[in-house]
């Protein structure tokens, strides 16, 4: 007869493993599914920060105690072991084509500061997979990989995972946290009704010998092709090492020409002269609205795979330890259905729904499907003036916004056309701004 669990998890990223190892440490039977045979290794592209250790991400104050080797979480109440390294970064630039750029933060003061002056810091992702991992297994977590889920079904009060490669699971709840691209999302139904937005592509590369003005520091570049991409830059974790990658919502764009161009030409060539491509991460993933009701039938999604976009380390540990409590409570208490977690998912409806707007998320890609390059280019030659550092998904492009409006009266004098641009930027949907993109990409729903 097989082995029946009170939990099963799919997906061993960072939610996914903070949610086994929380379970299995409250007592549960835990059973881990991952599609990697290496559940630890980092084949994709991933810039590995922190959002945020200058501000509050999810109303929580993330602390890096290096010291005790442990990320601390105070507002929710736990933490976890972290013996793989980081590096601080000071500022976050934002460059156009022609190399006039948005400052956030002054980097000599930042830096001088050390520790206090960061805007948030990288980390080493595989490092921390294998920290989770280890502790879940000392908890007696069943690991199961590489299994290849895709889908599960609820019959009896027991709901059964199916791969892929012939196999079944059997337990009382099932937590979903296989990612963007959700296999279970897509089986169940839950990306009905969900707003597509184009699908992002990514081609990343690691590499020594990159001498940017600034060592470390985010770099955020709008290129000057056509369709639109941006490379975005950060220090590695315990290596003389950055990771560089371009972005783009064509699938099928020529990403590595623009990534040569970019490296090889322009103002920015000088910048790798001596750099040297270590290895190429890809990664592909839509671009959706938050999924707003993560529950169905003894199953609960998290993290990515109910995100828009992606929900950063934080707010992966944050879902995955509240999801493996809620959980928790609903077996301890005999309420297995949508009641037993009910804390969870009121977490979910008002500290995530209701506070964070997936719309604000998607705008940081929308200005170059409103404005050419040299239209970027002339307002972030606008903006001279040092802007607060803070490295948040949602709060920065309120803050570059707020900058943006005290140079409206100028660009309405200078420059007309681009006011009138600006003004559509703000008011048109975004199924209309990125109706190319839509056409263009893959939707799974």
């Amino acid at each position: 007869m097989s082995k029946e669990y009170d939990v099963i998890i799919v997906g061993a990223g960072p939610a996914g493993l903070m949610a086994a190892k929380t379970a299995s440490e409250n007592g549960l039977r835990v059973a881990l599914l991952e599609r990697k045979s290496t559940i630890t290794d980092i084949n994709r592209a991933c810039s590995m920060m922190i959002v945020t250790l200058s501000g509050r991400y999810l109303e929580e104050r993330v602390l890096l105690n290096a010291t005790a080797q442990r990320f601390c979480f105070p507002k929710y109440g736990f933490s976890f072991h972290y013996d793989g390294a980081h590096q601080d970064f000071y500022t976050w630039s934002i460059y156009s084509h022609k190399g006039h750029k948005i400052q956030l933060g002054d980097y000599a003061t930042n830096s001088g500061k050390g520790e206090a002056g960061r805007i948030s810091a990288t980390y080493d992702k595989e490092a921390l997979l294998k920290c989770l991992l280890r502790e879940a297994c000392q908890h007696q977590v069943d690991v199961y990989a590489p299994y290849n889920v895709i889908g599960a079904r609820t019959e009896k009060g027991k709901v059964t995972v199916h791969t892929r490669e012939g196999k079944r699971f059997t337990g009382r709840f099932v937590i979903g946290a296989d990612g963007r691209s959700s296999r279970l999302a897509h089986a169940l139904g839950f990306n009905r009704g969900r707003h597509y937005f184009g699908t992002a592509t990514t081609c990343g590369f690691e590499m020594e010998g990159v001498e940017p003005p600034e060592k470390f520091a985010l770099f955020q570049i709008f290129l000057n092709e056509n369709p639109p991409m941006r490379i975005w830059m950060t220090p590695r974790a315990g290596r003389d090492e950055h990771f560089v990658m371009v972005t783009c919502l064509h699938p099928g764009a020529d990403m590595t020409g623009a990534f040569e161009r970019f490296t090889t030409q322009g103002q920015f060539a000088t910048w790798f002269k001596k750099a040297e491509k270590k290895r190429c991460l890809p990664i592909v993933g839509n671009m959706y609205s938050h999924i707003k009701d993560p529950y169905k039938d003894q199953v609960l999604l998290i993290s990515d795979a109910v995100w828009c976009q992606e929900a950063e380390m934080t707010g992966a540990i944050i879902s995955g330890w509240k999801a493996a409590n809620a959980v928790t409570l609903a077996l301890t208490e005999g309420t297995i259905s949508r009641n037993g977690v009910s804390e969870y998912l009121h977490w979910w409806r008002d500290e995530v729904i209701n506070k964070y707007d997936y719309k604000d998320m998607i705008r940081n890609a929308v200005m170059p499907y409103c404005l050419t390059s040299d239209d970027i280019d002339f307002l972030l030659s606008k903006i001279t003036k040092t802007l607060r550092s803070i490295l948040d998904p949602y709060e920065t492009p309120k803050i570059v916004g707020e900058a943006m409006q005290e140079i409206m009266p100028a660009v309405q004098k200078e420059r007309p056309d681009i006011f009138k641009k600006l003004q559509t930027m703000r008011t048109d949907p975004l199924e209309i701004i990125f109706k190319g993109c839509i056409r263009a990409g893959y939707p799974t729903n």
